[in-house]
C-alpha cells in the first residue's frame, strides 16, 4: 500500500496543478507569446517542407521598388499615368484580376487628368482592385469618385499587428455600428473579383460569424473579436515575381500574367511596406497575397478546441509521470522522448492539413511530466537515502549515532583542531552493575535503562556534539571545540541529569542505576603535542573512565 500511495498522491497532485496552471496564466503576456512563437515556428517548419499549393502558380506579384523607381525616373508616389500604363500592359498580358494595393483618394495635381487615364486603365480591364485606408478616426478613406466608380471593388489594407509587431491576424470584414452594412478586406475582395460580377460578392452572417466568398464559395469563420489566423502558406521566394519598371515598359512574357491574378505593391523597406510575419519579413502584397492563397485554395485554417488539446496533453504526461514513478528512472525518459516527438510530429502533420493542435499546449503536456517525474523521482530518492543514513549511522535501539559514525567524525575533526590549534574533547561513559540488572530484571529492563541514559546523555550534550553508543552498555560524546576544563564541567552535568532521570525509575532499577563518566581532551592552551593522535585520546579517556569506576566502587564491592 505504500509503494502505491507515494505515486497516486504525485499523479494527483500533478493534475490539479496542469489544470491550473493553463487557466491561471493563459491571458498573461509570457504565456500568450510562448503561445504564439510555438505556432509561428511550425508555420516555418510546414513552409520549408510541405508541398505547395497548386494554386500559387496563379498569383504573380509586381513589386514596386527601388530598381524599378530608377528605371522608370519616377519618385513615390508614382503618377496615377504610370499606374494607368502598368495596368494596360497587364490588361495587354491577359491579367485576370489585378489587385493594387495603393490608395488613390483626391485629386492628382490639382486636376482629374490623370485620374481619368487611370479611370479609362481601370475601366478596360474590368477586374482592379485597389486598397484603401482608414483615417485616424478610424473611418475608412474612400478613393475619389472617379476612381470608385472605374474598380471593381476596394477593401482596406490594415491588419492587426500583435505586441510582438508581427501580422498574424486580419479581419475579414469591418461591421458597421447600426444598418447590416460592413466594410471588406483587399484580399477578399481581390478574390470576389475573380468571379462575374455580383456571383461571387462576399456574404457575412453576424449570427454565425461567418464570411462566404468567392465562386466557387469559400467560407471563413471568424473568432469572437471579429478575426482569423492568417493561413500562411508561402513565403516571398515561393511567388512568381516580376519588377514593375519590366511591366510599365512591355518587357513581359506571353505567358508572365496570363489568366493570372496579379499583386501590385510595394516590396521594399524603404517605402515602409515591409513586414513581420510568422514566415519572416514579408511585403504587404505577400501579405495580401497569402491570405488570397488561401482562400483560392480552400485551406482556411481550423483550429482544435484548447479544451481537447489540453487533455490529450494531460493523458501524455501522465503516462510519462507514471513511468518515472512505476518504472524505472530510464522509462521515464524513454517515455516522455517518445511522447514529446509523436506530439511534434502529429502536430506538423495536423499543420500541413491546416488544423492548428496548438503545438505549446501539446508538448505541454510530456514537458511537464518529464519535469514532474525527474522531481518526484529526486524527492523520492532524498527521502529514501534519509531514512538509510539514519539506519546506518544511527542506533536502532536509541537514536543515537553508531561509534562508527564518531569515529569518523573524530578523526576529521582532529586535524583541523590540530591545524587551527583548537582544543577538542572526548567523554566515555559506562553503566554500573548492568550485567546485574540484566542477570536479574531481564534484558527488556536492560534495553529500557540503556534507552534512559542514551536520552540523558543527548539531553546533556550540545546540540553540536556528537554523542554515540559504543556498544552495550557504553557511550562515546565528541564535544567540539570544548577544553579539559570544559569536558570536566560537563562531566558533572551529565552525572547530575542522570542522577535526576534515575530517579523517575522503578525502584529495582533505580537501586542498581549508576555511571561512571571518563573524560580526555586535546588541549593546546596545555599541551599542543598530547595526546600525539586520535586513537589515543580514545584511549586517555577509557582510561580516565577505569579511574572513574574505581575511585567510585563501594568497598568490598566487585570490579564492575
Amino acid at each position: 500500500m505504500k509503494k502505491i500511495s507515494y505515486p497516486v498522491l504525485v499523479l494527483i497532485g500533478f493534475s490539479i496543478f496542469f489544470w491550473w496552471f493553463p487557466s491561471t496564466v493563459k491571458n498573461s503576456h509570457g504565456f500568450q507569446k510562448t503561445l504564439k512563437d510555438t505556432r509561428d515556428t511550425f508555420f516555418k517548419i510546414r513552409e520549408r517542407s510541405a508541398t505547395r499549393p497548386t494554386v500559387l502558380s496563379d498569383a504573380v506579384l509586381v513589386a514596386i521598388d527601388e530598381e524599378s523607381t530608377a528605371r522608370l525616373n519616377a519618385r513615390w508616389p508614382w503618377s496615377r499615368r504610370t499606374f494607368a500604363d502598368l495596368i494596360d500592359r497587364l490588361r495587354e498580358g491577359g491579367a485576370r484580376v489585378i489587385g493594387l494595393n495603393v490608395s488613390f483618394t483626391g485629386l492628382e495635381d490639382g486636376s482629374d487628368a490623370s485620374s481619368q487615364d487611370l479611370a479609362r486603365a481601370m475601366k478596360a480591364h474590368g477586374r482592379v482592385v485597389i486598397g484603401v485606408t482608414f483615417d485616424r478616426s478610424n473611418h475608412l478613406v474612400k478613393p475619389s469618385p472617379l476612381i470608385a466608380e472605374a474598380v471593381r471593388s476596394y477593401g482596406y489594407l490594415e491588419k492587426i499587428v500583435d505586441e510582438d509587431l508581427l501580422i498574424r491576424k486580419s479581419y475579414p470584414v469591418r461591421p458597421y455600428a447600426a444598418g447590416g452594412s460592413f466594410e471588406t478586406s483587399f484580399p477578399f475582395q481581390v478574390f470576389a473579383a475573380q468571379t462575374d460580377e455580383n456571383a461571387g460578392e462576399l456574404h457575412f452572417d453576424p449570427e454565425l460569424n461567418l464570411v462566404t466568398v468567392g465562386q466557387p464559395s469559400r467560407s471563413v469563420a471568424l473568432g469572437a473579436d471579429g478575426s482569423y489566423t492568417i493561413n500562411y502558406l508561402a513565403g516571398p521566394a515561393a511567388f512568381r515575381r516580376i519588377p514593375a519598371w519590366r511591366v510599365v515598359q512591355g518587357k513581359i512574357a506571353g505567358d508572365d500574367v496570363k489568366g493570372k491574378t496579379v499583386f501590385v505593391g510595394l516590396s521594399s523597406s524603404i517605402f515602409s511596406d515591409v513586414h513581420q510575419t510568422p514566415l519572416g519579413m514579408l511585403p504587404g502584397i505577400a501579405v495580401h497575397a497569402n491570405e488570397w492563397l488561401s482562400l483560392a485554395s480552400g485551406r482556411p485554417l481550423r483550429f482544435v478546441p484548447d479544451g481537447i488539446t489540453l487533455f490529450i496533453s494531460w493523458l501524455a504526461a501522465l503516462c510519462v509521470l507514471g513511468l518515472f514513478l512505476l518504472r524505472r528512472f530510464w522509462m521515464g525518459f524513454v517515455g516522455f522522448a517518445l511522447a514529446f516527438g509523436g506530439f511534434f510530429l502529429g502536430a506538423g502533420i495536423a499543420f500541413e492539413r491546416d488544423i492548428i493542435i496548438e503545438p505549446f499546449l501539446f508538448l505541454m503536456g510530456p514537458l511537464l511530466g518529464m519535469v514532474a517525474g525527474v522531481l518526484a523521482h529526486s524527492i523520492k530518492l532524498l527521502v529514501d537515502n534519509k531514512g538509510l543514513e539514519k539506519k546506518v549511522i544511527h542506533d536502532k535501539m536509541t537514536g543515537l549515532y553508531k561509534y562508527e559514525y564518531l569515529r569518523e567524525c573524530l578523526d576529521q575533526e582532529w586535524k583541523r583542531c590540530q591545524n587551527a590549534s583548537l582544543p577538542l574533547s572526548v567523554v566515555m561513559a559506562d553503566l554500573d552493575r548492568f550485567k546485574r540488572i540484566n542477570d536479574t530484571l531481564g534484558h527488556e529492563a536492560g534495553n529500557r535503562m540503556i534507552k534512559k541514559a542514551g536520552e540523558a546523555i543527548r539531553e546533556s550534550a550540545r546540540r553540536y556534539d556528537i554523542v554515540s553508543r559504543y556498544g552495550g552498555d557504553e557511550f562515546v560524546v565528541l564535544l567540539w571545540h570544548a577544553n579539559l576544563a570544559e569536558a570536566q564541567a560537563y562531566r558533572d552535568r551529565l552525572r547530575q541529569l542522570y542522577h535526576a532521570m534515575a530517579q523517575t525509575l522503578d525502584q529495582p532499577l533505580l537501586k542498581s542505576s549508576s555511571i561512571s563518566i571518563g573524560v580526555a581532551a586535546y588541549d593546546p592552551g596545555i599541551d599542543p603535542n598530547f595526546p600525539p593522535t586520535a586513537q589515543r585520546l580514545l584511549e586517555e579517556a577509557d582510561r580516565d573512565l577505569m579511574l572513574d569506576k574505581e575511585k567510585r566502587r563501594v568497598p568490598g564491592e566487585p570490579a564492575r
